[in-house]
């Protein structure tokens, strides 16, 4: 068995039983098209049974969101695409038998999303850093705030060894952020404090590393 096989029968074990656990028949994912949403899908699929699980993109309704909050700002698209997504996950789960949402979100996304982590009770990738999807999918991807915390500290790679070094290897937070370019430490530590609220209410995550946002990682 691979590390990807050992990984997704993990991940799904704990997709069933959260499924279980709510008295849900159904997973309704937001599917932004990305590397994590793919893997997500599939891992999810394998829990269930594929007509089990929805994924939503929300196109249809980010137009009619626009029109609404056009002539009174003027959103982020990525932010009116992920809004637009929720809403219309939502509405799915709604209808027909009870569903559980779901958000493929990273755990380097997570960690540094601020005020912006996703509100879905059911996280699958969560303990998985955003090298370690791209080791498996090929690809990773990040809110674009993430992203540009990414390019400043040198890569992916880079920050991703930080906040390891950090949480799994539990060095010091001034000594972990050494590892980064001056200018981006400030701003990586921002981020991290600034998602301290949002940690303490993360979704469910399937345990995978030695600190899981809502396992035994809260602040």
């Amino acid at each position: 068995m691979t590390r990807r096989d050992r990984i997704g029968a993990i991940v799904a074990g704990v997709v069933r039983q959260a499924v279980r656990d709510a008295g849900a028949r159904r997973i309704v994912l937001l599917d932004d098209d990305s590397a994590e949403a793919r893997l997500a899908l599939e891992w999810c699929r394998a829990a269930l049974r594929a007509d089990a699980v929805v994924a939503i993109r929300g196109e249809s309704v980010a137009g009619a969101l626009r029109e609404i909050v056009g002539d009174r700002s003027e959103p982020d698209d990525e932010v009116l695409a992920g809004e637009a997504r929720r809403l219309a996950a939502r509405l799915e789960a709604g209808r027909g038998e009870p569903a559980l949402l779901a958000h493929p979100a990273n755990k380097t996304a997570l960690l540094l999303a601020g005020l912006d982590l996703p509100p879905e009770p059911l996280l699958p990738l969560g303990d998985l850093y955003a090298t370690e999807i791209q080791a498996l999918a090929g690809a990773w991807s990040a809110p674009a705030a993430v992203r540009a915390l990414a390019d400043a500290a040198g890569g992916i790679g880079m920050l991703d060894g930080a906040l390891r070094a950090y949480l799994d290897e539990r060095r010091p937070l001034a000594e972990a952020l050494s590892l980064l370019p001056e200018d981006a430490r400030g701003r990586v530590y921002a981020a991290l404090e600034a998602g301290r609220f949002g940690r303490r209410r993360v979704g469910l995550v399937p345990k995978l590393g030695a600190r899981t946002l809502g396992v035994d990682l809260f602040a």
